[in-house]
């Protein structure tokens, strides 16, 4: 019994002193971390036994689209067939942070006693369906002065972003900014080249510049059509219309100006409830860059303050902050002004010569169907009647395609 004890004793002992000699060593770090999704390069190990080179067996995957840890062993083999092992981690983890973009302007202006409506935002990650964000704001809608909203997105693994928008609360009639003399004040005539191949056509000037007017001519480029109609006189067949968008399910935007606002007020109130929007025309339906001067602003402000208040006397709401200049005719110092009072401008991409007499419907129809394409903003005159008796075919057809319809005040994007 003794004696075996001592052999056994004896082999074990020359196992280990044969394990000791018996060398690894692993290539780079011990510990390797990686970013989620890059690439993995194995670096290796040697291994010896009394300066003569063994075999390395190495063992182990690793998936680099999927945050964990993960083990990757290289064993040997000496002469006397003894095994030795040695073993990396590689951590997989999130480094990148989660992106923030923000709907609408970075600098976004309203009237002093106006509510401040959140314009959103989208968060994308490169790793989690669910990012906790967080908004901060204190805004002070009754004085005047120039805010932040603070966007701070954090994704599970802490990553965190942060972005900010500016919010300017100026009062309800402004004096006339020395920067708007550096702004050009040349009247301009908006127009679309209504491509017929159904492709987004371009406008009256470049999109990106119009862009920082809070200033749109389409919707993002998606299957959403946006009908307008520019009211301009009381001869139209706006009710009729309303009705009938009302009846399919469609909401559209009318323009009005002052006289026909004040005229038809029950009329205007019942289309507010059905889910039509109301857009600012003016009071008057005037050249408005006449009016973008430092002797006529308060002018200026008046043709659109004026739609407002009587908006909120006929409603009992604020009016949506969404503006067109009479016949299309603009200047970019009045779109800047537009802008500074809180207003988005919008032009539009689709249109034919509607508003100097009746058209029969299936002119009009074939007139519609030559100019849909992705975020169509179509302008429409409600005195012709034409435009009115199509409409329930149009939608229809469009629908039918594939496309939904919607309000211009809901169009934010950037380029």
């Amino acid at each position: 019994m003794k004696k075996g004890l001592i052999i056994f004793f004896v082999l074990w002992l020359l196992w280990v002193s044969t394990w000791l000699f018996i060398r690894i060593e692993m290539r780079g770090e011990k510990v390797i971390f990686l970013g989620l999704g890059e690439a993995y390069q194995e670096q290796g190990a040697i291994a010896s036994f009394l300066g003569s080179e063994l075999m390395v067996d190495v063992d182990g995957t690793i998936d680099s689209n999927q945050v964990g840890e993960y083990t990757i062993q290289y064993s040997t083999r000496n002469l006397l067939g003894i095994k030795k092992a040695k073993k990396r981690k590689v951590v997989v983890g999130d480094t990148i942070k989660p992106q923030i973009k923000l709907k609408g302007s970075l600098k976004m202006t309203i009237t002093v006693g106006d509510d401040y409506v959140e314009p959103g935002y989208t968060v994308t990650d490169n790793h989690d369906k669910k990012v906790k964000v967080n908004v901060k704001k204190q805004i002070n809608t009754q004085k005047p002065g120039i805010y932040e909203v603070i966007y701070q997105a954090e994704d599970q693994a802490g990553n965190k972003s942060v972005v900010k928008r500016l919010v300017e609360v100026k009062e309800r009639y402004f004096s006339y900014l020395p920067t708007y003399d550096s702004i050009d004040n040349e009247m301009r005539g908006w127009w679309s080249n209504n491509k017929f191949d159904h492709h987004r056509p371009t406008g009256g000037y470049d999109e990106k510049t119009l862009l920082r007017y809070d200033t749109y001519y389409m919707g993002s480029d998606d299957k959403v059509i946006y009908l307008t109609f520019d009211e301009g006189s009381n001869d139209t067949y706006l009710n009729e219309i309303a009705k009938v968008l009302h009846e399919q399910g469609v909401k559209a935007t009318f323009f009005l100006c002052g006289n026909y606002m004040v005229s038809h007020a029950d009329q205007v109130k019942n289309w507010v409830e059905w889910g039509h929007s109301i857009g600012n025309h003016t009071y008057h339906h005037r050249e408005m860059s006449k009016y973008a001067t430092s002797s006529l602003l308060k002018s200026f402000q008046e043709e659109i303050r004026i739609m407002e208040d009587n908006y909120y006397k006929i409603t009992g709401k604020k009016m949506d902050k969404i503006f067109r200049f009479p016949k299309g005719e603009y200047s970019l110092r009045g779109l800047q002004i537009v802008k500074d009072m809180g207003y988005k401008t919008f032009f539009w991409s689709a249109d034919y010569l509607d508003f100097d007499q009746d058209y029969a419907k299936d002119y009009v129809y074939q007139k519609l169907m030559d100019r849909y394409h992705n975020g169509a903003i179509y302008l429409l005159h409600p005195k012709n009647k034409g435009n009115y008796e199509v409409l329930p075919d149009f939608v229809r057809e469009m629908k039918k395609m594939g496309y939904r319809f919607g309000l211009v005040k809901d169009i934010s994007y950037t380029k």
